[in-house]
């Protein structure tokens, strides 16, 4: 009893120490990004009419405050992401944090859960799969909300081409038609043009802040269409039907999208399956007689234990290559 205490004790101390510095972190971090909130509301407001808070156009954190010390915090753990792939994933997810300041949340969090999961299984070995879990899924979110992010405009570029081709026809200009869509439209192709105005606003030329959108997003379609309008602007002619022509051939290609998703999720379906039943069946024996599994907690079994996870994730990712099919 003595021993359970303890235990449930410091379980409660991990958990409170360990949200409240999570709780801090994201605290500081949302004081950060408020500034720059309002930078992006200030490159936006064309007439000028909004007022401009001194905070908002200050170049770096006061000294002395713990904004000063997140930023510092954040380029010491920024260095680890030396080839920018993680900072370009979460900027394609839409995630508002910088490479550093995900990878010192992911790893506060991870060190956590491995102090939780030591003390509720009494085992070193569940704290150090608990640490490999986390940063798994830590990678996996950008990756997830990138893509669902870059179909979301895929479905919504043939339409937004559609309604520019439509205001180019009726007298305006391309970068008037892109304003005015901008304001009505719906996340996530409204937030990316939102950008693009704002590059524009403080000096860009569109094509060049219509390029920076196409590879920040990683949408090929947008890529394409974006190449069109440079080479329209250069040897001159009609950008209405052009962007007609991109909108119908954008609306085809969503079409053989679909049909590939619908031919390929028995694939799909059967990989999750496969790679569920494993899990499952542990689940039941520890439920059912806890002291089953025991031999595969050490010694000889734990390496056993370990392949097989290896070879699940490694059939797991072979048969998701076997069943993507890119477009």
């Amino acid at each position: 009893m003595i021993l359970a205490s303890i235990q449930a004790q410091a379980l409660v101390a991990a958990v409170l120490v360990g949200g409240g510095l999570a709780l801090g972190a994201i605290a500081l971090i949302t004081r950060v990004r408020a500034k720059q909130r309002s930078l992006v509301e200030i490159l936006d407001d064309t007439m000028g009419t909004a007022p401009v808070p001194i905070e908002a156009i200050s170049e770096s954190p006061e000294r002395g405050e713990l904004t000063a010390l997140t930023v510092r915090i954040a380029g010491v753990f920024g260095r680890i992401d030396t080839t920018g792939a993680l900072e370009q994933r979460l900027d394609r997810a839409d995630i508002p944090l910088r490479s550093g300041e995900y990878i010192g949340i992911t790893m506060g969090a991870a060190l956590v859960l491995a102090i939780v999961a030591g003390i509720l299984v009494e085992s070193a070995f569940a704290a150090l799969v608990a640490i490999p879990l986390v940063l798994a899924i830590a990678w996996y979110i950008p990756i997830r909300r990138a893509n669902k992010r870059i179909k979301q405009m895929q479905e919504q570029l043939p339409d937004a081409l559609a309604l520019m081709a439509a205001s180019v026809e009726g007298g305006q200009t391309f970068q008037r038609a892109i304003d005015m869509y901008r304001r009505d439209a719906r996340p996530p192709l409204s937030s990316e043009l939102d950008r693009v105005m704002a590059e524009v606003a403080v000096g860009s030329d569109l094509v060049v802040a219509l390029e920076n959108m196409a590879d920040r997003c990683g949408v090929e379609d947008l890529k394409w269409a974006v190449e069109a309008v440079r080479i329209q602007q250069s040897t001159g002619g009609r950008l209405g039907p052009i962007l007609h022509t991109l909108a119908n051939f954008m609306r085809t290609r969503q079409e053989v999208r679909r049909e590939v998703t619908t031919l390929s999720a028995e694939g799909r379906m059967s990989g999750y399956v496969l790679f569920a039943i494993p899990c499952f069946l542990v689940v039941a024996l520890e439920t059912e007689d806890p002291s089953y599994l025991k031999p595969m907690l050490h010694g000889a079994g734990l390496v056993v234990l370990i392949g097989a996870a290896g070879l699940m994730a490694l059939g797991f990712w072979i048969i998701r290559r076997m069943v993507t099919i890119k477009v």
